[in-house]
């Protein structure tokens, strides 16, 4: 293996890792955390509004805080990483969305689901600022729905 791959390996590891961070602070209602992984320039794409376009890291963060207060759970799977160049690289995966009405107060609560599960996709453009990989688009979609019984 030659330094060239090891570059490419590490700046995959580096996309994945960002975008595995952002889903698990977006589960933890943890928002400043959640904005600051997204550019000053950054565009989000919300799935459940895939034409509705929210601009710049204080738009976005407003966008999170605003939103109603529910507990979710995103399960990220199958993401696929190509590397444009040293600054720039796509991270595409696919996303699994159960929520419940109501926030836990602490981890041992156990929230009732909704009976309605999401499948979806993320297509994250990242970009790297300062030497920090961010999210300078997250494009966001629903594929299928499910409603339980």
């Amino acid at each position: 293996m030659n330094s060239a791959d090891l570059d490419t390996m590490l700046i995959e590891w580096q996309c994945q890792k960002l975008v595995t961070r952002s889903i698990n602070l977006l589960d933890q209602s943890r928002w400043q955390e959640l904005s600051d992984c997204y550019s000053e320039d950054a565009v989000l794409y919300r799935p459940s509004a895939p034409l509705d376009k929210i601009e710049g890291r204080a738009a976005i963060l407003k966008s999170f805080t605003e939103r109603p207060s529910k507990e979710t759970c995103h399960a990220l799977s199958n993401m696929e990483v190509t590397v444009h160049d040293s600054l720039s690289a796509t991270v595409v995966s696919r996303v699994v969305l159960f929520s419940g009405e109501q926030k836990a107060p602490d981890i041992e609560t156990i929230v009732m689901a909704k009976a309605n599960v999401f499948i979806g996709r993320f297509v994250d453009q990242l970009k790297k600022v300062d030497g920090e990989w961010l999210i300078a688009k997250r494009q966001g979609s629903i594929e299928l729905h499910f409603k339980g019984s």
